[in-house]
C-alpha cells in the first residue's frame, strides 16, 4: 500500500453497488478506482467559488435590464 492512500471502511447500499460492480470494467474493475474519481470530483466542486459567478451574471442581468428600460423609453 502507498503511504498517500488510507484504508477505509464503509457501508453503501447494496443495489447501488451491484449497479456500479457491473459498470466496473469502465474503471478497470476496481471500487476503489470509482470511489477516488467521485471523491476527487466532490472535493474540486467544494474548492471553486459559485457565489462569485453567480453576482457576475446578476449584474449583467441589471445591465441588460437598464438597457432595455432605455430604450423602452426612447420608443414612447
Amino acid at each position: 500500500m502507498k503511504k498517500n492512500k488510507v484504508r477505509v471502511n464503509i457501508t453503501v447500499d447494496k443495489e447501488l453497488l451491484d449497479k456500479a460492480k457491473t459498470r466496473l470494467n469502465l474503471f478497470g474493475g476496481k471500487l476503489s478506482t470509482l470511489f477516488n474519481a467521485y471523491l476527487k470530483d466532490f472535493v474540486e466542486t467544494m474548492d471553486k467559488d459559485f457565489s462569485a459567478n453567480q453576482r457576475e451574471i446578476a449584474n449583467k442581468l441589471r445591465d441588460l435590464e437598464l438597457r432595455l428600460q432605455k430604450i423602452e423609453e426612447k420608443k414612447k
